[in-house]
Order: structure tokens, then sequence, then C-alpha cells
């Protein structure tokens, strides 16, 4: 036997070694697979890292552009600042020209406080030629002389930058230190509009480029490799290397790419990553050398020699000691058969195949045998348990001597009955059409009464039976009290439940007796089990149907109900029109606890009162938008799942579901109403101004200020307001009623145009003429000779 086992070519040995073989293999294919993969593996994460990285330069610097650009916006519509540049109230009062200059001083000095990251900034006006800085003002060649003279920055080079046109943006500058020393720094520039072709001022901000390397210089990127801030035009605004970029570096391809490839003049290569900042267009820039990418690459691929080395050495030793170990018992299990086989072959064979037929042999027969025993005994043992059931058994034979003769052991001190009653097995039988509705039927009972048998054979013992078209169990329990029986039964019900429900689609409803003591009580268990089944009319169908709790409930029902007052609805009502999750949650936590665990109530009570929590929900969303809008309605299934509910856990679940949506649909209603209350009181802020401008206009002082202080608000943030709603400032408001009431003046023959202009509130006729000009087109004296003819 030995040699045809070795020498056989049908043996199971040679398949074995061929496996053992390709398994061994395996990892050598791998650690190709691994050797092919690794560099583009390594090579894509340490781009992502790079990236990621260079996000978080941008993040950072574009925080402290943000603010070079905020201080901008306030320097720019600086009330006193737009009224220095663009008021011609100078041309009749020139000495107030260089007190103003001062004020505008002064108030810089408030910004230099509440911006501490921007080292420096001042406004150059192109007028005449002067400088001004916080809390003083400067010629231009002095300014130049104190803050930006030097070779790299000529006088002309600053004064061509400062007097470019309808220009905002950032450029490289030098500027001189507190210590008098030259300074690299990243200038904001960014001119007003123009007059006469010329810008008629320019803000200057800057931050020093040393500031903006330290905000940066503990990133890993930082350290690595070499990180460039260029601007629109490609200027490097920041750097962390002194070195300067070569010549012939493809800028271009960094508006085509993010990430590309770049040989340096000495030949070696580089990563180049780069982003653009969405709010500046400024672009952020890495340079790494491309050695430090295959160090990784180069650390995994020698891993993988080493493993590919260990795997082939280990799994050649392992493959001879499985091969022989695993050998051994298949060998005696083929001598063993061998040995009962009355007709011995000394053809090959395969040994895996041999055994199989001979213990498939040996199976069908033992199967065939107790088949017939189990169908003989299950027929005769459910006709004895249904007469002890119902207390018919025959008195002239022992009790113990029959339950000997079914195998059955009543042995444990509680008694119970359970009784099953199939409500939906469509989709079971549906599957099984190969068999007739009786045989169906049967197999269906077969596989309840089994499970059912199954589950109680873990520590206790039960009993199944058909009577009267019925499933039965007789259960004889294994338990310390009574109480933990109860339990005990509840748990092992719905079990049986949740698994034919999961695993066959049978559906079932399930009645429990109470504890009996005694085996001569078992008949009116039984009568127990029926009676709580009766309750399947109320309850509906799918329920476990306990007789204690059952007559529990029916005693209490007669005195009590649930609680649900009217003042709690009211402050749950309350708390959910206003979208208050946390609270409304709390409330029902406390209606749960007092109705389910400081009392008993019923299961039909207990449906009253889910139904009573749904009707309040519905009330807060009828009371606070449109009822048709509410997901009951366009979801009834929710109520009936709610209703359908096997644990106050999971209704408790099911309502705290529910009560997140109403919330979130009330607050959302909410704050809809709040954003028309907020609008509507914009609306009338902005009638009110344009009542009080066509009350006004013929007075002088009118002005943003003078309106700002009758309507108790700031001058700045009221024309803000005024502007976002309207659509237009207030100057220009008040501008636009002068001129519309001067026209009905004009129109009159006895008035001239200095009679219209004082008339409006114009001082000086000169002003008149342009605000005229500006809004109309046309001067006011071509106006009335229009009109005169």
């Amino acid at each position: 036997m030995r040699n045809k086992v070795i020498i056989n070519r049908q043996s199971i040995v040679l398949p074995w070694m061929i496996s053992y073989i390709v398994i061994l293999l395996l990892p050598v294919a791998i650690g190709l697979l691994l050797y092919v993969e690794s560099n583009r593996t390594l090579k894509e994460e340490i781009q992502q890292a790079n990236d990621s990285l260079l996000k978080q330069v941008r993040e950072v610097m574009d925080n402290q552009f943000k603010a070079m650009e905020q201080l901008n916006f306030e320097m720019t519509w600086n009330v006193n600042m737009q009224e220095l540049l663009y008021s011609n109230k100078y041309d009749a009062y020139p000495k107030e020209y260089r007190y103003d200059l001062y004020q505008i001083a002064r108030s810089l000095s408030l910004y230099q406080t509440s911006y501490p990251l921007i080292d420096s900034f001042y406004v150059y006006l192109n007028k005449d030629q002067s400088v001004i800085l916080p809390a003083t003002v400067r010629t231009s060649s002095f300014a130049y002389d104190t803050l930006h003279k030097s070779e790299a920055f000529s006088y002309t080079s600053w004064q061509s930058t400062l007097n470019r046109s309808n220009f905002k943006g950032f450029i490289p500058m030098y500027r001189i230190g507190s210590e008098n020393k030259l300074l690299k720094t990243v200038a904001y520039i960014s001119t007003y509009p123009m007059e006469h072709n010329n810008p008629v001022a320019t803000n200057v901000i800057m931050v020093d480029q040393s500031r903006i390397l330290g905000a940066i210089q503990n990133m890993e990127i930082f350290n690595k490799g070499h990180v460039l801030i260029l601007n629109e035009e490609n200027q490097i605004l920041a750097s962390n290397s002194t070195d300067t970029l070569p010549s012939g570096f493809p800028f271009e391809e960094l508006a085509r790419s993010t990430q590309f490839y770049y040989t340096g003049s000495n030949g070696e290569k580089y990563e180049v990553f780069n982003i653009q900042s969405p709010r500046s267009k400024l672009k952020y820039v890495s340079i790494m050398p491309s050695v430090i990418y295959w160090q990784k690459a180069a650390h995994v691929r020698n891993l993988t020699y080493i493993s590919m080395a260990i795997s082939l050495l280990g799994g050649g030793i392992l493959t001879y000691i499985f091969l022989r170990r695993n050998y051994h018992p298949v060998r005696r299990l083929v001598h063993a058969f061998s040995m009962k086989q009355n007709n011995t072959s000394h053809q090959r064979f395969n040994e895996f195949h041999f055994i199989q037929e001979a213990v498939d042999r040996t199976l069908i027969e033992v199967a065939d045998s107790k088949t017939k025993m189990e169908q003989q005994r299950r027929i005769v043992r459910s006709h004895f348990i249904e007469k002890l059931l119902k207390g018919k058994l025959n008195s002239q034979i022992p009790i113990h001597e029959a339950l000997t003769t079914f195998e059955m052991k009543l042995d444990r001190r509680d008694y119970a009955v359970m009784l099953f009653v199939v409500d939906k097995s469509e989709t079971f039988t549906e599957r099984i059409t190969h068999l007739s509705e009786e045989e169906s039927w049967k197999f269906l009972q077969f596989i309840v009464m089994n499970v059912v048998e199954e589950l109680l054979a873990g520590q206790h013992r039960g009993y199944a039976a058909e009577i009267d078209d019925t499933l039965t169990c007789l259960v004889n329990l294994t338990t310390d009290n009574e109480r933990s029986s109860k339990e005990e039964l509840l748990r092992i019900a719905e079990e049986a439940q949740a698994f034919l429900s999961a695993t066959y689609n049978i559906h079932l409803t399930i009645a429990i007796s109470s504890i009996h003591e005694q085996l001569a009580d078992v008949p009116q268990a039984f009568l127990e089990a029926l009676d709580s089944m009766a309750f399947k009319m109320v309850m509906g169908g799918r329920e476990i149907l306990a007789y204690d709790d059952l007559q529990t409930n029916v005693i209490s029902e007669t005195n009590t109900g649930y609680d649900y007052p009217q003042q709690v609805e009211q402050q749950f009502l309350y708390t959910l029109k206003l979208g208050e999750l946390a609270e409304a949650q709390q409330i029902l936590s406390d209606i749960m606890h007092r109705n389910f665990e400081c009392r008993d109530i019923s299961v039909s009570l207990a449906k009253c009162l889910m139904l009573g929590l749904i009707t309040t929900m519905m009330k807060s969303i009828s009371e606070t938008g449109d009822i048709q809008e509410s997901f009951f309605i366009r979801n009834p299934q929710l109520i009936d799942r709610l209703l359908g509910s096997k644990t106050v856990q999971d209704m408790q679940k099911q309502l705290n579901d529910m009560l997140a949506q109403v919330c979130t649909y009330t607050a959302a209603k909410r704050q809809i109403t709040i954003s028309q209350t907020r609008q509507k009181a914009m609306q009338q802020l902005v009638e009110e101004v344009s009542t009080f401008i066509e009350h006004n206009y013929t007075d002088a002082n009118l002005n943003v200020t003078m309106i700002g202080s009758h309507f108790d608000r700031k001058a700045t943030y009221l024309s803000k307001l005024f502007k976002d709603y309207a659509g237009e400032g207030l100057l220009d408001r008040i501008n636009k009623v002068r001129i519309n009431k001067s026209k009905q003046l004009l129109r009159q023959q006895e008035q001239s145009v200095g009679d219209a202009a004082y008339g409006v509130g114009f001082n000086d006729i000169n002003a008149f003429i342009r605000v005229f000009k500006k809004v109309e087109g046309i001067t006011p004296g071509k106006y009335k000779e229009l009109i005169d003819k």
C-alpha cells in the first residue's frame, strides 16, 4: 500500500507538491510586483505630502496677505482720505489741506496698532508729491531717502512703481528697517482711481520677507526644498534661499501644470510643485531635488529582495515538513477503509476520492435507517405530547415509562407552554414551488419546531408538536426563580422570531404561558397559552404575548392610562417649534421614563402614547410651516414602523430620529423668519434715510456724517449698509436728489444757475456745476438753455 501511494501518479502527493510550489512562488511574484509598483506608489505619496505641505504654506501666507488687503481696504475707504482726494472743499478752503493731511496721518497711527503684523505702510499723493506716514507727512524725496534708498531700488523705480495706473497687487521691494538696515519686503500696491490719466494716490503696505519666512520655517517642505512665492508677473516675493533662479527656469510651465520635472544648468534634476492662491492670485512654488524621492524607494527595494529570499528559503523547508506531516493521516485512513472493502483493486486511485466514496456509502446507509426511525418516532411522540398537554394520558401507563420510551426528560423544576402561529410565509413558500401545498406546510412546521428545540437545547429542554394546526412546544426550564424563567422564555421567543424572519421569511406570533412548578399543571399552562394567543386579534400579528403581562395589563388598564398631561404636551410643543433638539429629547426621555420605568402600561396603551407624541410633532410642523411639507405626509411608513417596534428602546430611538428631523425643519423655518425680519428692518432704514435726504437737501451741511449722527450710527457703516441695499452710496443719493431739485428750479425762467445751486444746498457754484455735469452729462447753463428753447 505504501509503495502504491508513493509511486501512483494519481496520488494526492503530486497535487499537494504542485500547490505548495505555487504558494511558494506567490511571495516571489508579489515581490516583483512591489518592485515595479514601489517607485510609482512612493512618488505619488511624496507628491501628495508635498502638495499638502505647500497648501499649508499657502494657508499661512494667505492669512498674512489678507491682513494687508484688509488694511488697504480700510485706508482706501477712510472718510478723511476720500474727502482729501475727491472733495472740492480745498478750492474754497485751501488752508485746510495741510490740516487734513495730518489728521489722516494721525488716523494711520491707529491702523498701525490694529495691524501689528504689518511692518510699514504709507500713502503716496501724486498731486503734491508727498507721502502720508503714520503720525507724519513727508515729501516724496525725503520719504524715499528714509524708507527705500538703495542701489537695488532707485528713486526713479520707486516713482514708476507708485505711478502705475489702475494697479493692485503684490511686488517685491526693499525698505530701510529700524536699525537702518536694508530689508527685503513684500509690498501690496493699490492705486486710487485716476484723474487726468494720472493716479490720484497710491497705498503701499509692506511686510518684511523675514517675517514671512519665519511663519513657515517650521514646515518640513521649508527645510527640505526651495520654497518661492511669486506674483502674477512671476517676480519672487519671498524665498527661503538666497540663490536666485536660473534664467532658463520654465515659468510658463507653472500655469500649465501643478507638478513637473526640471533639470538645472548643473544637470541636477528637481521636482517642481506649485499651487495658486484662489484669492490673491499668488503662486506658491516648491523645488525639491529628485534624489530625495528615491531614498525611500531604495529602502523598499532592499526590503523586497530580503523578503523574497526569506520566503524562498523558509517556504522550501515548510513545504517539505507539511507535505510529509499531512500525508501520514491520509495514508492511515486509506489503509483502514481498504481493509473493510470486500473487493480490493490494484488499480491506481486518488486517496481522497477513495475515502469520499467509502464515507458516502456508509453515511447513506446510516441516514436511511435514521430517517425512517426518526419519522416514526416524531409521529408517535407528537401524539404523546398532545395528550400530555390536554391532560388525556393513559393512566395505565406510568408517565416516567412513557417519557423514557420517547427519549424525553422532564427533570427540571419549571414548566411552561409556548404556542406559535404563522402570520406570513408567502415568500418562503414561493421559493419551494416544487412541493405541494401540504408538503410545504409540513416542511415549514419542521423548520419552526427544529429551530425552537435547538434554541431551548442549550440550557433547557423543549419538545414541539402540532396540535390543531398550531405549533406547540412544552418547555422544561432550568432557572433559579420565576422572574428569570419568564425572561428566559421571552428571550428564546425573540430569538426564534428574529432568526426565522431573517433566514426563511417566516413571521410568527408567539404566546407564552405563566410558569408552573409541577408536571400536572402542564394542561393549565396549555390553556393559558391559548388564552394569550386570543389577544392576537387585539394586538395584531408578529407579537410575543405573555400571559402574565396580559393579565396585569387587563387589571391595570381599568384604573389607569398613560402619563402625558397637557402641560407636558405644551412644553414639548414649544421646544419643537423653537427647534431646540436637546431640550425636546430631554422631555421625551422624561415621558418615556414615567410611562415605562415608573409604571407598567400595556402594548395597546403604549401605541396610543406613541400616536399622541406623533400628533404633537405634527402640530409643531403645521404651526411653524406647511403641514404638506411634513415628512410624516411624505413618508407614512415611519408611523407604521414606530408602532411595530418590539422594545421601548426601539420606540425611543425612532422617536429621537423623528425629533431630529422635526427640529431641523422648525429651526430652518425660524431662521427664514428672522432673515425676513432683518430684511424688512433694512428696507425701513433705507426708506427713512431717503426721506431724511428729501427733507433736508437744501441744508448746506447735509453730508454722510450728518446723516449718521441723525440716525445714531457710524457714518461709514451707515453708508455701507445703504449702498449694499440701495446700490448707491449716500453721497451719490444726496447729489442725485439735489440735482433733480435743481432741474425743477432751472425750469423757472426767473431762476439763475446760482439761485438753483444755493437753493438745493450748494455753497460753491463751481461744485454745483461739476456735480450737475457728472450726474446729467451737461452743465446747468446748457441745460437751462435747452429748457428755454
